[in-house]
């Protein structure tokens, strides 16, 4: 497992609760309020998941395409979110550990050991690569330059995955496995806490991997629900709307980040036990 991870996991159990992870888009709404946004998430936060701007994604709502498209009107690329991540983690003294989010198509554009070697570099813990199969030669290049270079590679499992697919996804995972709560894209629907504890259940069977769930925890409720059920529990489109709020409401850089912050605060309060 990921050193970061460990500790992360080891502090969550220490203090009777389940971890908490936060999305937002990289330079979304431009570099410096992106920055500010992310160290002050990372006072409240386990693990962020920072999004690599595509603006051709398959699993993200026009909440998240939205904050794709202000990112790249920012200048975002893939070598500044490297960038931005680097930056935050220096500026910061906890150990939330960071994590991309993005697609096989950006990442083989960019070069696939190039992207792993910049993860190390900017001090990623891991990579969630949505559309990546199994099957590919890809995954598999993917999975052993994250796994030599002591980074995690937490694979999604959705509702419309079985067991064989679970098992292969298993033998790529070594710090967590990330559950959809339900088919179709990112914040659309409501949680599904029925497709949580099915696919919790045949994960269970195989294996004792740290589990997180996302994909519909909205607020505070949802975020106390899934934290019975999981032992990290991620929001993501709620947040983004929220630095869209912000942006509309002229506030930038360390306003903006504590208008944020203060959201967050509260929605991670839901994982205490």
């Amino acid at each position: 497992m990921n050193k970061t991870f460990q500790k992360v996991f080891a502090k969550a159990k220490s203090e009777n609760r389940s971890c908490f992870v936060a999305f937002v888009t990289g330079m979304d709404p431009d570099y410096e309020s992106s920055k500010q946004i992310l160290i002050e998430l990372s006072k409240n936060c386990d693990v962020i998941e920072v999004g690599v701007s595509f603006n051709t994604s398959t699993s993200d709502s026009s909440i998240i395409m939205s904050a794709n498209d202000r990112a790249i009107r920012s200048g975002a690329k893939t070598k500044k979110i490297f960038q931005l991540i680097k930056e935050v983690k220096s500026e910061i003294n906890s150990d939330t550990a960071f994590v991309t989010m993005g697609y096989l198509n950006q990442i083989h554009v960019y070069g696939i050991n190039k992207y792993i070697n910049d993860c190390k570099k900017s001090g990623v813990d891991g990579c969630i690569v949505v559309d990546s199969n199994n099957e590919s030669p890809e995954d598999d290049q993917i999975f052993k330059g994250l796994t030599k270079n002591n980074m995690a590679f937490i694979k999604l499992i959705a509702p419309t995955n079985d067991s064989n697919y679970i098992k292969e996804s298993l033998k790529k995972s070594s710090s967590w496995l990330y559950i959809v709560s339900y088919a179709g894209v990112t914040g659309s629907k409501d949680v599904n806490l029925a497709n949580v504890k099915k696919l919790s259940k045949m994960i269970r069977k195989q294996s004792k991997i740290p589990i997180g769930v996302g994909f519909g925890v909205k607020n505070y409720d949802d975020v106390k629900k899934v934290s019975k059920l999981a032992d990290l529990v991620v929001c993501g489109s709620s947040i983004v709307e929220k630095i869209k709020e912000g942006s509309q409401k002229g506030l930038s850089n360390q306003n903006l980040a504590q208008f944020v912050g203060e959201y967050v605060k509260v929605l991670s309060e839901g994982v205490k036990h």
